[in-house]
This record gives C-alpha cells, sequence and structure tokens, in this order.
C-alpha cells in the first residue's frame, strides 16, 4: 500500500513538471512571436509616419506649383513638426542625419513661402528629394 502511494505521488510530480515544462516552452515562443510582431508593428508605425510626412510636404510642393503661396504656408510648420518627430524617436542614425538636413532647410522654406519667393520651389525639391532618399532607406 505504501509503494503505491509512493508510487502515485512520484507519478504526479511527475506529470506537474511535465505539464510545466510544456507550458513554460510555449511560454517562451509565444514571447518571441509577441517581440517579432512588436518590432513589426513599430515599423509599420514609422512606415506610416513617413509616408504621411511625404505627403504633407508633396502638398505643400503642389501648392507652390499652383503658385498659391498663402495655402503652401501653411504647411511647413507641419512637415518640419513631423520631422523632428521622427528623428528623435527614430534609432536609424542615417535616417537621423537625413532628417537633420531637411530640418536645416525650415527656416529659409518658411521665409521663402512667407514672402511668396519663387525659389521656394527649388527648395522644396531638394526637401522632398532627401526624403525620398529617407524612405528609400
Amino acid at each position: 500500500m505504501r509503494h503505491k502511494l509512493a508510487l502515485w505521488f512520484v507519478l504526479l510530480i511527475a506529470g506537474f513538471l511535465t505539464g510545466l515544462i510544456l507550458q513554460y516552452a510555449k511560454l517562451q515562443r509565444v514571447q518571441q512571436e509577441l517581440s517579432a510582431s512588436t518590432k513589426q508593428l513599430g515599423s509599420c508605425q514609422s512606415s506610416q509616419q513617413f509616408s504621411q510626412l511625404r505627403d504633407t510636404a508633396t502638398m505643400m510642393y503642389l501648392e507652390v506649383v499652383q503658385k498659391n503661396y498663402g495655402k503652401a504656408g501653411e504647411y511647413p510648420r507641419e512637415v518640419f513638426d513631423q520631422a523632428q518627430q521622427i528623428a528623435s524617436s527614430t534609432e536609424d542614425a542615417a535616417v537621423r542625419n537625413l532628417l537633420r538636413d531637411v530640418l536645416a532647410t525650415r527656416d529659409q522654406v518658411t521665409a521663402d513661402l512667407a514672402k511668396g519667393d519663387a525659389a521656394a520651389l527649388s527648395e522644396i525639391q531638394a526637401l522632398l528629394s532627401k526624403l525620398e532618399q529617407t524612405a528609400k532607406h
């Protein structure tokens, strides 16, 4: 009777440990999947932010091409604020440097648009070119 009780106790402990080990392995796999999904989500959010930045800069460019400087003058603050936000949140040094180059044109673009200067077109073209480089990076 004592041997049966000991055998049942050992089997119970073995079953518990087996279940514990299987659950631990499953937990590790799920944590890895969650980590991969979190990285992918971060990447998608960065891409979305970049797309939004390019869209806003493109709208500014289109308004300048149409010589609608008043309407185009509404976009620089949004464009440069978005660029600043992305530059401060990215871990990629190359992207950060390209965005800092874009941010360096803030005052000139804003001033040219405020004056209605046609030189803003070439500056915005260069800005869009840098944003395209960043997007391809």
